[in-house]
């Protein structure tokens, strides 16, 4: 088990090197938890709790996800296609019929960063439109594949 009150300032969890311990957090069962505010090698500033790096669940900012998507890795450009798929009514990834107000509309939903970005449109071409400038906004690295 490991020691309470760990002090990890200067130590690296593969490409984190923790730079100071920040304010703790405290979740719905009132159990604290140690955050630290840690540099990664790609640049980039995150803060992580004391058990997601001493388990190695989180690892890096997040710049390996993000080199898979603009690298065009098998997994992550199966997210990017605009194959029409079987299971919308719409045909669309990230779009989706809701009837709102006494009428059918487009629902664009896009996710980044555990946060959805979302609108509502009347036709399916405003739709297409709309989730192709939601996904240059919030998807880094993203460009319309050809």
């Amino acid at each position: 088990m490991p020691e309470r009150n760990q002090n990890l300032v200067g130590k690296v969890f593969s490409h984190l090197t923790v730079i100071k311990q920040v304010e703790d957090s405290v979740d719905a069962k009132w159990v604290h938890r140690h955050r630290w505010l840690c540099q990664c090698d790609f640049g980039r500033q995150t803060i992580a709790t004391t058990a997601s790096l001493n388990s190695g669940q989180v690892q890096s900012c997040g710049h390996a996800s993000l080199a898979n998507l603009e690298s065009g890795d098998k997994h992550q450009a199966s997210y990017l296609t605009d194959k029409l798929s079987t299971t919308k009514k719409t045909g669309y990834r990230n779009i989706s019929k809701t009837y709102r107000n006494g009428r059918w509309r487009y629902r664009v939903a896009v996710m980044y960063d555990k946060k959805q970005h979302a609108g509502l449109r009347d036709t399916l071409e405003e739709a297409l439109a709309y989730r192709e400038e939601l996904r240059v906004k919030w998807w880094p690295g993203y460009k319309k594949q050809s």
